[in-house]
């Protein structure tokens, strides 16, 4: 069971960017089917939807960059192909719950779970999201408690997985670093702003059942555009961020 976990962890932890794209055929087939809001027009007024989504894609992105913004180098955090670790985090967000760009995640995709407007790919998004990170996590734990031994054990002990705990805070001796936010996570800003996007865009040519494209959406698709192109000629033509980290 260990072996599997372990075997499956990293291989989700590996491809956990291109995964989703099986929650994007199954919210194509949805808003095909129900290209308005059904269920939660029943609750709310459109605007609180809006509220709602942006409120929380914000403070997933909030999270992620108290995360990212304070991170030492060469730490246990925002690594993209393998578990890679010097020192463990156990500052700043760290000190409040050991997976907070997890939970950052969690916020984001239930931003855009809530956008879809479906009662069922809602319970279906937060149960995929829980198949997809489960292990993850429980590869990164073995990985960490294997190397730092007695200081992991005694940090997971007070530090819950995934609900933070914000009397547990303990200020890292780190600047806030703006640039190094976004170096790292523009490509998540544009993940998450096409995703908002697309939906949108399904929304409305299956509900003309033309294609069809606003203004509105013609422009948000140029902003996205010009902050994503912008910020990788910022990360790659120029010494505008800092090359460590």
């Amino acid at each position: 069971m260990f072996i599997f976990f372990k075997k499956s962890g990293n291989q989700l932890f590996r491809y956990r960017g291109q995964i989703p794209i099986i929650l994007v055929l199954i919210a194509i087939i949805i808003i095909y089917n129900n290209p308005t809001v059904t269920f939660y027009s029943s609750f709310f007024e459109k605007k609180w939807i809006y509220i709602i989504t942006i409120s929380l894609i914000l403070l997933g992105h909030l999270i992620r960059a108290l995360t990212i913004g304070y991170r030492n180098l060469h730490t246990s955090g925002k690594n993209r192909d393998q578990q890679v670790a010097h020192h463990l985090n156990t500052l700043g967000m760290y000190s409040i719950v050991r997976h907070p760009l997890y939970l950052g995640n969690f916020f984001i995709w239930l931003g855009i779970f809530v956008w879809v407007g479906n009662l069922w790919f809602l319970m279906i998004g937060i149960l995929f999201f829980m198949l997809l990170y489960f292990p993850i996590i429980q590869t990164e734990n073995t990985f960490l408690a294997s190397k730092f031994g007695v200081e992991y054990i005694i940090w997971a002990k007070k530090t819950h997985l995934i609900l933070p705990n914000p009397l547990l805070y303990k200020k890292t001796n780190q600047p806030f670093s703006f640039k190094m936010v976004w170096k790292n996570e523009y490509p998540g800003i544009v993940s998450t702003l096409t995703s908002i996007w697309f939906v949108s865009f399904l929304k409305l040519v299956f509900t003309e059942q033309k294609l069809t494209i606003s203004i509105p959406l013609l422009l948000f698709a140029l902003s996205i555009t010009i902050f994503g192109f912008g910020s990788r000629f910022l990360k790659h033509k120029t010494d505008f961020f800092p090359r460590m980290g």
